[in-house]
């Protein structure tokens, strides 16, 4: 071992000396190389740093670009999403708030809109129990009516004009446009002159068209007009002698007004009339002095019911000058029963005379009355009123009254109302030809304060009224 040791000591410097032509720095040389060496290291060092600093950065970037692409997706989603969560919820916010705007807006407009109407009606006192039926129609009628903007200011008249007065100046303090009543022709006549046309319209519920006027409208159903109507109807059937019993009051006179026109008008015979009290007495006296001739006139059809030949005996009949082929009973219930049995009583034989009456002989009391079969009446028609009526029965568990039905008519037609562009409500707009179909039929409204209806002409028949002639359909 030692021996090449010492052989490798001698060979080393041997090599190295005849390697060398100048000098040559060993040590200078060894750093040369152990700088090259180490540089190139650092060199491949840096570089690959720098390869990994550069996929480092585009991974980077890649990340970032990633993660760029995925927020703008994200957001782009997200901003979607939100956007159709908001514009749900606005809209359910926005619908929420316009239906809040337009119940405010429809509450502002029917502000200005609401129509109170006053209603003057006997609410106590000895007509306090009609009051109240026509009351409970009036509030039934504003029950059933959707989208009504109609109040009531209600006022008990009592029936007492001067009270009557005190609250129809209440009503007009308090800016009323409409009413409804007063039920009576006294109370009515006490406001009358206090009622001016551009301030108030009156819908009055009594039927005494003397007080028609512009700003008073009566709707009570009118007996002059039924009167006309009854007589050119028996005029038709040739009956033109006609006896009349009137009550002695300004009804009465009223009635009597009509009945002298029409037969100056008509050349027919009405001259016979009565007038008979509220007693028992005062009308079967009425009925006994109006029957007058009827006593001999019996006792000559007597005598040619003898014959035998009962086509003769008919022609006969017919040729005998009767004191009056028919008779105008201007009553009802009880009173009308008493005045047609003492007819009867007196000789005045309703299968030979045509008996004669308006509306007010609609009351089923007087059917078990045999002088009035075969009776003759006009009335309103009957056909719109049922079911209403059967309600009104069901709820307040009494019949509805012919008065209570209009009043119920005059909600409605109130309600229909529409306002100008100034807000202001005009009855003058319910005024045309064509008229409405109310609970008594049709009628329509003129511009002097009267209402003019179509009549139907009833029968009674076997305790029965049946209708003989209809309704016109339209005026």
């Amino acid at each position: 071992m030692k021996f090449y040791l010492k052989y490798f000591v001698i060979i080393i410097p041997i090599v190295l000396s005849s390697c060398h032509e100048k000098d040559y720095d060993i040590i200078g040389e060894a750093r040369k190389l152990l700088l090259n060496s180490k540089e190139k290291e650092n060199i491949e060092k840096i570089e690959i740093d720098k390869k990994n600093e550069i996929i480092k950065k585009e991974e980077k970037k890649e990340n970032i670009k990633t993660k760029k692409v995925k927020k703008k997706e994200t957001i782009k989603k997200s901003r979607i999403l939100k956007k159709i969560e908001k514009t749900d919820r606005d809209n359910k916010d926005n619908e929420i708030k316009r239906k809040e705007k337009k119940d405010k807006s429809r509450e502002k407009i029917l502000e200005h809109k609401i129509k109170k109407i006053g209603i003057m009606l006997p609410l106590s006192g000895e007509n306090g129990k009609v009051g109240k039926m026509i009351l409970n129609a009036i509030e039934m009628a504003l029950f059933q009516t959707k989208a009504s903007n109609l109040e009531l200011v209600i006022k008990d008249t009592k029936a007492d004009p001067k009270i009557a007065q005190n609250a129809f100046l209440d009503l007009l303090e308090r800016d009323i446009k409409f009413v409804i009543g007063p039920l009576f022709s006294k109370t009515l006549g006490a406001i009358s002159e206090m009622v001016d046309s551009e301030k108030i319209s009156v819908l009055a519920l009594t039927n005494n068209t003397n007080l028609a006027k512009k700003g008073i409208w009566t709707f009570g159903v009118d007996p002059q007009e039924q009167t006309r109507r009854l007589l050119k109807i028996a005029l038709e059937k040739d009956f033109k002698k006609t006896a009349t019993l009137l009550p002695k009051n300004a009804y009465g006179l009223l009635l009597f007004e009509t009945l002298s026109n029409f037969s100056m008008n008509n050349l027919t015979d009405i001259s016979r009339i009565e007038f008979y009290e509220n007693t028992i007495e005062s009308q079967q006296t009425a009925a006994k002095k109006i029957s007058k001739g009827f006593e001999k006139y019996r006792e000559y059809l007597n005598k040619l019911e003898e014959q035998d030949n009962t086509e003769t005996s008919f022609e006969e009949i017919k040729k005998v000058d009767k004191p009056f082929d028919s008779v105008f009973i201007a009553a009802s219930g009880q009173v009308l029963t008493i005045l047609s049995s003492q007819l009867q009583y007196n000789f005045v034989d309703p299968k030979v005379i045509q008996f004669l009456g308006i509306s007010s002989w609609e009351d089923i009391s007087i059917l078990n009355e045999p002088a009035l079969d075969g009776g003759i009446y006009t009335t309103t028609s009957g056909l719109y009123h049922n079911n209403i009526s059967k309600i009104y029965k069901k709820y307040f568990e009494i019949d509805m009254p012919k008065i209570a039905m209009i009043a119920y008519d005059l909600v409605a037609l109130l309600n229909s109302l529409e306002a100008d562009n100034n807000n202001f409500f005009s009855i003058d707009s319910l005024i045309n030809k064509e008229g409405y179909i109310g609970l008594r039929g049709l009628f329509r409204l003129d511009e002097n304060g009267k209402v003019e209806r179509t009549y139907d002409v009833k029968q009674i028949k076997r305790q029965r009224f049946t209708v003989f002639e209809k309704a016109k359909s339209s005026f």
